[in-house]
Formats: structure tokens, sequence, C-alpha cells
């Protein structure tokens, strides 16, 4: 049961931040887009050069 409160408090948290503040959240998902392929790009960099 907590399990679901907590989550549902996560949700409305995210709803209103991304109501009040699109700019922000915009920017937000724009660099952990950034992050996740940076990351991912390293991996295989990673793996490029244990294959070589």
């Amino acid at each position: 049961m907590a399990k679901l409160v907590i989550s549902g408090l996560i949700v409305a948290f995210v709803l209103f931040y991304v109501i009040t503040s699109p700019n922000n959240a915009a920017n937000i998902v724009t660099a952990a887009w950034h992050v996740a392929v940076t990351v991912a790009h390293g991996i295989g960099n990673f793996f490029n050069k244990l294959s070589s």
C-alpha cells in the first residue's frame, strides 16, 4: 500500500512540475537524454576497444 501511495505522489509531483514549468522540464529531459546517449557511446567504444 505504501508503495502505491509513494508512486502516486511521485507521478503527481512530476505532472505538477511539467504543468507549472514546462521549459525547465524540457531542459531536464534533454540533459538526461544527452547523458544517456553519451553513456551509450562510451559503452560502445569500450566494447570496440575490447574486440580490436
